[in-house]
């Protein structure tokens, strides 16, 4: 069990505290006091529910100690409490199990307690009761509609999967919580079109990006792809991403296919499309068609590593020179797909996932009389995708990028982000301290 709840007051630290006065004595002060921590015991069976006052709060997890009948004391919330309330919020319906392994089993047991969240039977996911979402509204202007979820069975399916690729950048330490596309400066961050469903005209009408995520330098047009994923119109993906991404200047453009693995991702592109069709055509051959680059994502920790590498700028050059260390030459100028030459041999950094800039590299070399490459990429990259594919077909050397191995290039790739136990600070500074919230009602029921 992880540490909960009970902030002494000296713990808060030098942030004003906003006390509400206690539900029962009405006393102008916290019940974690002594001459009022057993108000609740004397005579009285419950406690009205309060409303949190509109600044929020934020300090270690809730915790479910009861003091009386259904009445629970003091409660302050952590920043990982915080977070996972908001995430639902942007993502409407995550995975219990991607919730328990990034923010644990306490954490969502303690706000199913309070009735902010519960179990959405249909799909066996998390989503946010109205009491949850009241919550975050009394604390934050800045949040996506909160519109009650009607089930769907095929909406839910893509925001599940949409759950996992928010949950990956969140790990890499991108700022989600944007609402519009000049909130994604500065870099690191992540856009979720979706969210401009239901505010009018949306300006990016029926196209299937996922996201747009700005690395340094980088702007990228996400898609989730899987087995089944169906079709889309090319051109119109293209032209929305050039047109509503217009705030990010200087900035290098590129498509993110992204999936639960690479492997499945790989199994879709390389269906082939026999229908004929010019304009609504598969993943498969969009991605056989684009000029600009194209970049594969799993969603998760691997996933998490690569995005971290790739918004180092200029992470192609500086993770060559780094591992090459004394080995490292620079490539020909007019070879754009080598990174280096390692030794006599050509050098690709492929932890980026650009598989198509790996075949340009294999095929220049080849035309210049190298009988293979090397290549270098993370150790779950080379184990599901470059071993099989191009180090038994005899194409590439291929090298691994271990933890240890990124700790000795001075990388923080393997510091993943992690939630925060520290308690939630306002945009002012102030911390609330809201007494007395009831458990006593049935766990999951609406708020």
């Amino acid at each position: 069990m992880e540490p909960m709840g009970y902030l002494p007051r000296e713990t808060l630290g030098k942030p004003k505290v906003f006390h509400m006065p206690c539900a029962l004595c009405r006393a102008g002060q916290p019940t974690s006091t002594e001459s009022h921590r057993f108000c609740a015991e004397k005579g009285q069976t419950e406690a009205p529910k309060l409303p949190l006052c509109r600044y929020g709060t934020k300090a270690v997890s809730a915790p479910v100690r009861k003091l009386g009948k259904g009445v629970v004391d003091s409660v302050v919330f952590s920043e990982r409490d915080i977070d996972l309330l908001r995430i639902l919020r942007w993502c409407r319906c995550i995975f219990r199990e991607d919730a328990v392994r990034y923010f644990s089993e306490d954490i969502v047991s303690n706000l199913t307690a309070l009735s902010y969240l519960k179990l959405y039977q249909e799909s066996g996911a998390l989503i946010l009761t109205a009491g949850g979402n009241r919550f975050l509204e009394s604390v934050f202007s800045d949040l996506p509609s909160g519109i009650p979820l009607a089930y769907r069975e095929p909406d839910t399916r893509r925001r599940l999967r949409l759950s996992k690729l928010v949950l990956t950048t969140y790990r890499a330490g991108l700022n989600i919580f944007t609402t519009t596309t000049e909130e994604l400066i500065p870099a690191p961050a992540l856009f979720l079109p979706a969210i401009m469903r239901g505010r009018g005209r949306n300006p990016w009408g029926n196209t299937r990006t996922a996201a747009i995520v700005h690395l340094e330098g980088l702007s990228c047009a996400v898609h989730f792809v899987c087995p089944g994923i169906g079709k889309l119109m090319l051109m119109d993906e293209l032209n929305a991403f050039a047109n509503n991404t217009g705030a990010l200047k200087d900035v290098r453009q590129s498509i993110v296919f992204a999936g639960s693995s690479y492997p499945e991702i790989l199994s879709e592109l390389e269906q082939l499309d026999n229908s004929g069709e010019s304009r609504l055509i598969t993943y498969g051959e969009a991605y056989r068609q684009m000029t600009m680059p194209v970049h594969l994502l799993s969603c998760d920790d691997t996933g998490a590593k690569q995005l971290r590498i790739m918004n180092v700028p200029d992470y192609r050059k500086k993770f060559s020179m780094a591992a090459l260390k004394a080995h490292y030459e620079p490539p020909p100028k007019n070879a754009p797909a080598w990174d280096a030459l390692y030794g006599d041999i050509p050098f690709v950094m492929a932890a980026d996932m650009n598989l198509r800039r790996v075949d340009a590299a294999i095929t220049t070399a080849q035309e210049r009389g190298y009988s293979q490459i090397a290549l270098a990429a993370l150790e779950e990259q080379a184990e599901a995708v470059f071993f099989t594919r191009y180090r038994d077909a005899g194409l590439a050397r291929v090298f691994t990028l271990t933890d240890a191995a990124l700790s000795e290039l001075d990388c923080d790739a393997v510091s993943l982000h992690s939630p925060s136990r520290r308690q939630f600070l306002t945009a002012k500074g102030d911390v609330v301290d809201a007494p007395l919230i009831q458990t006593h009602r049935k766990t999951g029921r609406k708020g």
